[in-house]
C-alpha cells in the first residue's frame, strides 16, 4: 500500500480513537481539538492547499510532512508476529541494552515488577497499568536494519540504532521535539500522533513552553500551549505502517492499545545548519533529563555528534548530494553578526561555544574543540589556494600575524579568531 493511500484519514476517525481515553485530561483535550476542527487530518485532499514552494504552511512535497506508509525498514518483507516481538523484547530488555522506564514507580524493584507486568501483557491490548519502556536497545531489530538508498540524496551522514517504545494503552507522551528525521513502526497496538510543523511562529511557542516548564519544575506541557500551536496535523498508525517525519517537527502521542513501536533516527548534511540554528531548544529538552549524569552524557554526545558531522560535511564528497551549498552556508553562519533588533543573537561559532561550555568534563571538552578546530584549519588551507585569503572572514594571509609559511599564517589566524571557544565558555 503506498502512502498516498493512506493520507486519506478524517478527524471522525481520530475522534473515535481517542474517545474511549478522555479520562486524561490531555486526550480529552485533543478529542475537543479534533471535534473544533482546530487540526487537519493527515489527508492530502486538504494538506495539499497549504503546500507551496515558498510562504508555504508546508512544503510542496507529501514528504514535507509526515509520511505514512507501509515499507518496512527491516529486511524482513512482512510484520513479525506479536509472539516473535514480545520474545525479542524480553530477550533485549536489561543488561547492556540501555532503556528508560517512566513514570518510576519509586524503587528499582517496583519498576522492576511493573515493567514484567507490561512485558507480559504486550498482547493484551487494553492493559492499562502505568509505565512505559522508552528508547529501548535491540540487538535483534538491528540485525535486521535494511539501507535505505533515497537518504543519499539529503548527504546521509548516519543513522541511529533501533530504539523501542512498549507502552500500555491510554499512555500519552508529552510533545516532543527532535531535531532529526524520525522514522518510527509500529509492530502492535495502535497510536494516535499530534504533531505540529517547525513554523517559526511555533518554535517560537515552544520556546516559551520549555521555559514556563523549567520554571515550574515540570516535564509535562501546559494545555494551552497547544491551543497556541498552529497547522498541527492527526495522525492514526495502525501495525505495519512506518511514518517518517522530517526535520524539526514537534509531536505528542496517545496510545490508544497497548503499543510496541521501533524507531530511529536519521542525520543528514541538508540539516545541519538548521539543527544548529534551532540548538537551544535542543538545550532546553536536555534539561528534562533524570539526572545530572545524564544530561552530560547526552550533551556530550550531541556534541561529539555535530563536530563529527562537521568535519563529514567540510572534508567530504557525497554521491548525490552537493556539499558544496551546506560548506557555504556553514562558512556565512559561523561568522555572521547581529543584525538591528536581534538582542539575542548568535552565530554558529558561539552556539558551538556555549555547547561546549555546558561539557562538565574538560577532557572531552577539548577533544571536541580540537575536531572543529582541525576540520577548519585544513578547510581554509585547502582554499587559499585559489585565493590567498581566510575562506571566512576574508582577510588577506598578507595582512595576519607573522609565521612560517602561509598555511603556518592561516592555522594561528583560525585559531586565534575563528575558533576561540575559550574566549566564549
Amino acid at each position: 500500500m503506498t502512502s498516498s493511500t493512506l493520507h486519506n484519514q478524517d478527524l471522525v476517525d481520530v475522534m473515535a480513537e481517542l474517545e474511549r481515553h478522555q479520562f486524561d485530561h490531555r486526550a480529552a483535550f485533543a478529542f475537543e481539538m479534533a471535534q473544533r476542527g482546530r487540526v487537519h487530518p493527515l489527508n492530502e485532499d486538504e494538506l495539499k492547499h497549504f503546500r507551496k514552494e515558498k510562504d508555504g504552511v508546508f512544503g510542496p512535497s507529501p514528504w514535507d510532512t509526515p509520511n505514512l506508509s507501509t515499507e518496512l525498514p527491516f529486511t524482513f518483507s512482512s510484520l513479525p508476529s506479536p509472539a516473535s516481538v514480545e520474545n525479542a523484547i524480553k530477550n533485549d530488555i536489561g543488561g547492556e541494552n540501555h532503556f528508560r522506564f517512566a513514570p518510576s514507580r519509586g524503587s528499582p524493584d517496583d519498576d522492576a515488577t511493573a515493567i514484567m507486568h507490561l512485558l507480559d501483557n504486550i498482547q493484551t491490548p487494553t492493559y492499562s497499568e502505568p509505565g512505559a519502556v522508552i528508547h529501548m536497545q535491540s540487538p535483534t531489530f538491528n540485525r535486521a536494519w535494511r539501507w535505505m538508498p533515497g537518504w543519499e540524496s539529503e548527504g546521509m551522514l548516519g543513522q541511529s540504532d533501533f530504539l523501542l517504545t512498549v507502552a500500555p494503552t491510554g499512555e500519552v507522551f508529552e510533545l516532543e521535539y527532535h531535531d532529526h528525521h524520525f522514522s518510527t513502526t509500529l509492530l502492535i497496538g495502535s497510536k494516535v500522533w499530534l504533531t505540529f510543523p517547525p513554523l517559526q511562529a511555533n518554535l517560537d511557542v515552544l520556546r516559551k513552553a520549555y521555559g514556563e516548564m523549567h520554571a515550574a519544575n515540570t516535564s509535562r506541557v501546559a494545555l494551552g500551549i497547544l491551543a497556541e500551536l498552529q497547522h498541527g496535523i492527526f495522525i492514526i498508525q495502525k501495525p505495519g505502517q512506518t511514518l517518517l517525519f522530517p526535520p524539526f517537527w514537534s509531536h505528542m502521542i496517545f496510545n490508544t492499545a497497548t503499543s510496541v513501536s521501533c524507531g530511529f533516527f536519521i542525520a543528514t548534511a541538508a540539516q545541519y545548519v538548521y539543527r544548529i540554528r534551532n540548538m537551544d531548544l535542543l538545550l532546553s529538552l536536555n534539561l528534562f533529563w533524570d539526572s545530572a549524569e545524564e544530561q552530560q552524557n547526552h550533551l556530550e554526545n550531541c556534541a561529539a555528534e555535530l563536530a563529527t558531522h562537521f568535519s563529514t560535511i567540510m572534508t567530504g564528497n557525497f554521491k548525490r548530494f552537493k556539499v558544496a551549498n551546506v560548506q557555504n552556508a556553514i562558512c556565512r553562519e559561523w561568522v555572521n553578526t547581529a543584525q538591528k533588533k536581534e538582542t539575542d543573537f548568535e552565530n554558529m561559532k558561539e552556539k558551538i561555544g556555549g555547547l561546549l561550555g555546558l561539557i562538565d568534563d574538560e577532557e572531552e571538552r577539548e577533544k571536541i574543540d580540537e575536531m572543529f578546530r582541525v576540520v577548519w584549519i585544513e578547510f581554509v588551507q585547502l582554499k587559499r589556494k585559489k585565493k590567498p585569503e581566510c575562506r571566512l572572514c576574508h582577510v588577506r594571509i598578507e595582512h595576519m600575524p607573522a609565521g612560517e609559511t602561509p598555511d603556518d599564517r592561516l592555522a594561528r589566524h583560525v585559531t586565534d579568531v575563528h575558533c576561540n571557544f575559550w574566549a566564549l565558555i
